[in-house]
């Protein structure tokens, strides 16, 4: 027998969906598979393109669900009591380590409630499905043998609409896909690297190539602006940190320019020839040319930083989600370490003291130490968090996928 209180959330849920449903629907443009679970409990697994997502995956699968999500929405007072009051959310903190989510998802599903989670982890960066940790599969063997079924669902059009790195919105259509149903049986029946292959190939999405097959305008203004939040290495003089939009134009200060048009395809806007016509093609470029690099930055001396960034803001972030400020100043990644030097003093934080690196949002970058002190490193100017990331895994021996 439920308690009282899962009662309560699955009234709440149930009332706001049949409420907010077709109002929602309408104003994201938003159609989708219906999907009637044959088993439950059940998780539902999707990519991850938009804030909505929760709000897209409600409306699609029928049942009540507890959603994983990251503690950042979950800062506020305010927002973490309406959210423990009506939603009772599974929190992840995004930088940290997942032992304590991966207990809370089974002690969901062992009381018969359902779950749902992005196994990404992130929305996506680049319009591709980011990647997603083997240990995810582990995760699901064991909820099979807890008796819970996996629904796999696919999300297609939220990423132009709605771009993670974005200034301003888009208007445009999404669409849900549901993919499989997986029950108790069948995943007690696979190993965990063949639940790991199903959800790869279930939740994979590559927005451009849905682009180029069926191409849908996302209208709107500043098409292109913060882009160099995600896009930080010049495909035609491949220096770091040298790109600003404007507009819809993405430029160089070597000069390189390229137009964001409303398909989310980049046209040419200089003289030099158009080196990437998409996002995806472009960002594997540049992690690939990191990759590269990783030889000569790792005899970069180590009182040398590899890369860094002005107007900073560093943060430690408290039991209850409250937030420190330490400072404003230079935030720095060198061969060894993270370093931060501001008006409130300098810390240092060495790469063997870290315990996990993420980021969120725009610009948020977050990591925690082994000792469980846990930080975040804002931004006042368009900068990338993604570079720092993609630097940090080589530069530990690392693959950042």
């Amino acid at each position: 027998m439920q308690s009282l209180r899962v009662c309560w959330y699955k009234s709440v849920y149930m009332t706001a969906r049949f409420l907010a449903s077709p109002a929602i629907g309408r104003k994201l443009q938003y159609t989708y598979d219906i999907v009637i679970p044959k088993h439950t409990p059940y998780m539902v697994f999707s990519n991850h393109t938009t804030l909505w997502d929760h709000l897209m995956i409600g409306m699609a699968v029928k049942g009540h669900m507890f959603y994983v999500a990251g503690e950042h929405l979950f800062r506020k007072k305010s927002t973490r009591f309406i959210g423990a009051f009506l939603l009772d959310p599974i929190i992840r903190k995004k930088g940290a380590p997942a032992g304590e989510v991966i207990r809370d998802i089974k002690e969901r599903l062992g009381a018969g409630n359902n779950v749902w989670m992005s196994p990404e982890g992130v929305r996506s960066i680049n319009g591709e499905t980011a990647f997603i940790s083997p240990g995810t599969g582990k995760l699901v063997k064991e909820c099979g043998e807890l008796g819970a079924a996996l629904i796999t669902y696919r999300m297609h059009g939220g990423y132009l609409r709605r771009p993670r790195w974005g200034k301003t919105p888009r208007d445009g259509k999404m669409w849900g896909e549901f993919v499989h149903e997986y029950s108790p049986d069948e995943l007690k029946g696979m190993t965990v690297d063949q639940i790991n292959e199903a959800i790869n190939r279930d939740l994979y999405v590559n927005t451009f190539d849905d682009q180029k097959k069926n191409p849908l305008p996302y209208t709107g203004t500043d098409l292109a602006e913060y882009l160099e939040t995600i896009l930080y290495i010049c495909p035609e003089c491949k220096q770091m940190g040298k790109l600003h939009s404007k507009g819809d134009i993405l430029s160089c200060e070597c000069g390189y320019s390229v137009k964001f048009n409303e398909f989310g395809l980049f046209e040419p806007a200089s003289g030099h020839p158009l080196h990437h016509d998409n996002i995806v093609s472009w960002d594997h470029w540049q992690r690939d040319l990191i990759k590269e690099s990783l030889p000569a930055y790792l005899t970069t001396p180590k009182d040398v930083p590899i890369e860094s960034d002005e107007g900073q803001i560093l943060g430690k972030i408290g039991a209850l989600k409250s937030v420190e400020d330490l400072g404003t100043g230079k935030f720095s990644i060198y061969v060894d370490r993270l370093e931060f030097d501001g008006d409130k003093g300098k810390f240092v934080f060495p790469f063997a003291d870290i315990e996990g690196f993420a980021f969120s949002l725009q610009m948020k970058i977050l990591f925690s130490l082994h000792d469980g002190t846990y930080y975040e490193v804002e931004s006042k100017i368009p900068r990338s968090a993604a570079k720092y990331m993609v630097l940090y895994r080589f530069l530990i021996g690392k693959e950042y996928k």
